[in-house]
This record gives C-alpha cells, structure tokens and sequence, in this order.
C-alpha cells in the first residue's frame, strides 16, 4: 500500500473552493479505489515541532496508481481550478507501508 500524507492550511474566505475540490475529486477517488484513512486537525503541543490545521491520510492500492490519479488530465484541472486557490500552503509526502519492527 501507498500512503499519501496531506498537511496544510486552507486560505481564509477559500472554504468553498475547498469544498468544490473536494466535490470534484471524490469521483476520480472512487474510480481509483482511494480510500481516506485519517483526516483532522493539528495539535499543538511539547512534543511537535510543527503542526497544520488540514491533515489527511490517502491509502493507494500501489504506485502505479498514485501516479496515474495524480497525473490524470481531470485531477489537474481540478486541482488547478480548485486546490491551488484554497491552499495557504500544502506540503505532501508518500510512503510505501509495512508491518512496523518487533523488538521481542
């Protein structure tokens, strides 16, 4: 499986057109069996060194598949009509996932 880490902050006013993004996109997620694992706010706190006010976890069946969701011709129109505008800033990561170390 493949992970898609989304942090970032929705520009203020932009909540409509995040609502839009989200609207368009939900359509190419099911198409491409992506499923939302996590979604929520940021905690501040003594133990992080940064925290963002969106966050969400993607899981993709492989990355084959992120590649071709985050290349189609509609996701970039989409993105660029709808999550470009909403972002403050948006910062994206991709890990690959595994069953985590034993220490028996």
């Amino acid at each position: 499986m493949i992970y898609l880490v989304i942090q970032g902050k929705i520009k203020n006013g932009a909540e409509e057109i995040y609502t839009a993004y989200l609207k368009g996109v939900a359509p190419l997620m099911e198409e491409y069996g992506v499923s939302v694992e996590l979604v929520g706010a940021g905690l501040d706190c003594e133990f992080t060194n940064r925290t963002h006010p969106q966050n969400a976890v993607l899981k993709f069946g492989d990355r084959e598949t992120l590649e071709r969701f985050l290349g189609d011709e509609r996701y970039l129109l989409i993105k660029q009509n709808f999550r470009d505008r909403a972002y403050e800033y948006l910062d994206l990561s991709v890990f690959e996932g595994r069953p985590p170390r034993r220490f028996d």
